[in-house]
């Protein structure tokens, strides 16, 4: 993928209003929680530099899950806190997007070496007690003493699609249209491998027939998308600035419809807010037929899209637009952010994209 040209200040966008009726939360043992994780950070050097730890706290990763999960038991929420530093690791410093053949193939054996970890309990020990390896063992040997086995088999098969969907795009970075695009983006921002923890931290298990019902399906999925475009929106200065390599939804749009970058900004918040509309129509559908696991699970689905705002215009992650060969600036200034209870296209219509026009044919007339 080409490099984005030079560009100034004059480019950079604001976001719009977003709609999102949807109220926050967080965990009551948040320090706790952001402690232990720093505590994993350092014990497996999961950070490639001083300067890069610095930039690994600034990110605030514990804040984010325990916005998702503020309802879920202490000790299960702090593995989610740990599991985010690993994840975000593994994604930031060992995968690439674009990328040569000798990388690829790097990345895929990274990839399964990963996903057999998970799902062997007695794998031989990481020869190097620090890294990504040894940091994966500790976690699930901590997730294989809470999980039930369909927990279990639900948290390999969520990475694998999140693993797939990576190498997809290392692979393939150029994308054609809107509906290859949101069929990615929706695999490859991890949602699925975020939210498989909801029953773990939860401690119940949810029935199959419900979580993989035709309904349930779209609304996950749809929120795992809504999701990964506000990471777009809130990203899109950074990524102009400074990553430059980067295709989101915004860039996306503006090249499709040949129109200004900030016009594209409003065509993906309306798809955003229509996704949302969506989201709620559905949850208010399923949500009352649904057994109490299954309900938890649908809450923190609502948590997550929340939790994705509130912590993502304030992580370092997004608002810090400098190069992270610097020390993170001390006070970044959030990203400037509007929620409305109004969305900008109320459309209850499918939007143009054939591989998730059917979450729209779950709803009742």
């Amino acid at each position: 993928m080409s490099t984005i040209p030079d560009t100034t200040a004059g480019q950079l966008l604001q976001v719009p209003p977003l709609y999102c009726p949807i109220d926050a939360a967080v965990h009551p043992d948040l320090d706790s929680i952001d402690r232990d994780s720093r505590a994993y950070l350092d014990r497996y050097r999961l950070y490639t530099s001083d300067i890069d730890r610095s930039w690994v706290i600034a990110r605030k990763y514990a804040e984010a899950m325990g916005r998702i999960y503020p309802e879920g038991i202490t000790d299960r929420v702090a593995l989610t806190a740990r599991w985010l530093h690993w994840i975000f690791y593994v994604d930031d410093v060992r995968m690439e997007t674009a990328t040569t053949p000798t990388k690829l193939a790097s990345a895929i054996g990274l990839t399964s070496h990963l996903l057999r970890v998970m799902e062997s309990p007695a794998i031989e020990p990481a020869a190097d007690q620090r890294g990504p390896i040894a940091a994966l063992q500790s976690l699930m040997a901590s997730v294989q003493a809470v999980a039930t086995p369909t927990q279990l088999a639900r948290f390999v098969e969520a990475h694998r699609k999140w693993f797939h969907a990576i190498l997809w795009g290392m692979a393939s970075p150029a994308l054609t249209s809107l509906d290859e695009f949101v069929h990615q983006r929706m695999l490859n921002a991890g949602g699925a491998a975020s939210l498989c923890w909801s029953e773990i931290t939860n401690g119940e298990e949810i029935p199959n027939a419900e979580l993989h019902s035709p309904a349930m399906r779209a609304l996950q999925e749809s929120s795992f998308l809504m999701m990964a475009l506000d990471n777009d929106l809130l990203s899109y200065n950074r990524e102009l600035l400074i990553d430059k390599t980067r295709l989101n939804i915004v860039m996306l749009l503006a090249r499709l419809h040949d129109c200004p970058p900030e016009q594209a900004l409003h065509q993906a918040v309306a798809l955003r807010d229509r996704l949302t509309t969506l989201f709620l129509k559905l949850r208010e559908q399923e949500q009352p037929k649904l057994s109490a696991p299954a309900q938890a699970y649908v809450a923190d689905l609502g948590y997550a899209i929340r939790s994705n705002l509130d912590w993502g215009s304030h992580s370092a992650r997004y608002t810090a637009v400098t190069s992270r060969t610097q020390l993170p600036p001390t006070n970044p200034a959030p990203i400037p952010l509007t929620l409305t209870d109004h969305p900008s296209d109320p459309s209850t219509e499918p939007l143009p994209c054939p591989s998730i026009a059917w979450w729209w044919q779950q709803l009742r007339t």
